[in-house]
């Protein structure tokens, strides 16, 4: 069942909302799982949450929120229907904007259009708590545009060497000539702790040996369990709520409240402005 609803804005100043991204260097490392779980568990916190499905070859954060229909960003580009009636609501009362090919229609659109544009994506601001961006694999353009401008950026890795070697490049590529940045590193499939802190100071000291001018924060990992993660996958239930008490729902108890004890500098400037910025 999709459950569609008017966004209405709320009372909270424009930029408080804080914008999250994940990433990571390659594909199948399991980015959306981890965004779409990661959304549930700050919502059953009491959070407003949105994840924003940037996509665009294969987005699966509708299906993984057992969310049956899509309604066209295009419909919306062409003033058909209001933002709000593209963003809906999934399985755990998390929100999902959906834009997919649609988001290059934007570069073509005309001074009053894109006026339009910004100023409901603001409005979207408006009416969230942590808006979480779920990127395609790599590091496309748009990747990196969103990388720089996040407020908080969570790059993802397996253990495994062609994975670790992405992430550097992805680290190395969006850290030129810009300094001060921050990745929160977590680790899937990892075996346990131990084991996820080996993986991270392999990235951490990589880093450091190369002089890339950024930080590194190990944010936490996600036991490997992949008979409970293909159950939840096929269901359509995200496993904070299909197995509330196993391994991995424990661990995104603990990386969520790992992420919440952090704190980074908030935007001056309203991200979706920034990001759709000509």
């Amino acid at each position: 069942m999709t459950e569609r609803k008017k966004l209405l804005p709320s009372k909270r100043s424009r930029g408080r909302v804080q914008i999250v991204t994940v990433a990571g260097g390659k594909g199948r490392i399991g980015k959306t799982f981890f965004s779409v779980n990661f959304g549930v568990t700050l919502k059953n916190r009491g959070f407003r949450v949105l994840i924003f499905d940037a996509d665009l070859n294969l987005a699966n954060v509708h299906l993984l929120l057992n969310i049956d229909e899509t309604q066209s960003f295009r419909d919306f580009l062409q003033g058909k229907i209001q933002i709000g009636e593209v963003i809906q609501k999934g399985i755990g009362g998390v929100e999902v904007l959906y834009v997919g090919d649609d988001l290059n229609s934007i570069l073509s659109l005309d001074d009053e259009e894109f006026n339009i544009l910004t100023s409901s994506f603001m409005q979207i601001e408006d009416s969230y708590d942590y808006i979480i961006i779920d990127t395609q694999a790599g590091l496309t353009e748009l990747n990196q545009k969103l990388l720089l401008l996040s407020d908080r950026v969570i790059l993802m890795t397996s253990p495994e060497i062609t994975a670790l070697v992405d992430l550097y490049r992805v680290i190395k590529t969006t850290a030129a000539g810009h300094s001060g940045l921050h990745f929160e590193i977590l680790v899937n499939r990892a075996s346990g702790a131990e084991h996820a802190a080996q993986v991270y100071d392999r990235i951490s000291r990589t880093v450091s040996q190369f002089g890339i001018r950024s930080s590194l924060s190990f944010l936490g990992f996600i036991v490997d369990d992949p008979k409970r993660v293909v159950e939840s996958i096929q269901k359509r239930i995200p496993i904070i709520l299909l197995h509330q008490t196993g391994s991995v729902s424990e661990c995104m108890k603990m990386i969520t409240g790992s992420f919440l004890r952090q704190s980074r500098p908030r935007r001056k400037f309203p991200f979706f402005y920034g990001l759709l910025e000509r």
